[in-house]
């Protein structure tokens, strides 16, 4: 087993964040990290076999594979 981290675990560290930045009233980090759980939580529907967080990059690809960074070429 690799030391990636899981999906789940992302998601607590994600959501302890979120709590401490409601506490300090951040509310645009608070709404950035309320995206990141719900892109995470939609990531881990579509790929329920996955178990390793994926990278932002990976889960924004996920979302918008017809971005021009996210596009992948056959040689």
């Amino acid at each position: 087993m690799s030391s990636m981290t899981t999906i789940e675990n992302q998601l607590e560290a994600y959501r302890a964040a979120l709590a401490e930045a409601q506490v300090k009233g951040d509310k645009a980090i608070a709404r950035k990290i309320e995206q990141q759980i719900k892109e995470l939580e939609e990531f881990q529907q579509r790929h329920p076999e996955e178990p390793n967080a994926p990278s932002p990059f990976e889960v924004f690809c996920d979302l918008n594979p017809s971005d021009i960074n996210c596009r992948v070429y056959d040689d």
